[in-house]
This record gives structure tokens, C-alpha cells and sequence, in this order.
């Protein structure tokens, strides 16, 4: 498993991209490293590790910051992740 450890956009810091926001750089750490052109591509989709936990905390504090498409991609993650 690697880390995604900032997003930047412009070489600023932000804390989060959505989709349809202009293009951000990704730093992505671990002991298996993938290298852009080698192991990773532009086409490669990249997937946020979700839990249970996760999820929780999101409907708990953050519900009303969730829109809906991203609601059911989260529904559509769980299976993936094997989360009941």
C-alpha cells in the first residue's frame, strides 16, 4: 500500500481536489513507490483506501459536505474494499 502524503496545484498545498478541478500533483510514498511512466500512467485510475471507519466518520461529521455522485462512488467502493 502506498500514501498519498500532499495534493498541490500551482506548487501550493491544498487539502482537497474534486473532480472537475483544475489538475493537481500528487505525492504518493511507500516502500513500493510506483514510477510515473513505468508502473503508473496517466490513464491509471488511483483509488482512496475507504473503511467502514471512514465512512462513518464522513456521515457523522461531514454529511452535509458530500454531494451525492460522491455519496453513491462510495457505495460503489465498498464492495471493492469488502466493507459491509
Amino acid at each position: 500500500m502506498v500514501n498519498r502524503t500532499s495534493i498541490e496545484r500551482e506548487h501550493k498545498a491544498i487539502p482537497i481536489c474534486k473532480q472537475g478541478q483544475p489538475s493537481v500533483a500528487v505525492k504518493i510514498e511507500g516502500p513500493n513507490q510506483p514510477m510515473y511512466g513505468r508502473q503508473l500512467e496517466d490513464k491509471d485510475t488511483l483509488y482512496s483506501m475507504i473503511s467502514r471507519q471512514s465512512i462513518d466518520t464522513l456521515k457523522e461529521f461531514y454529511r452535509e459536505e458530500v454531494t451525492k455522485p460522491e455519496w453513491s462512488l462510495i457505495k460503489k467502493l465498498k464492495p471493492l474494499f469488502d466493507i459491509p
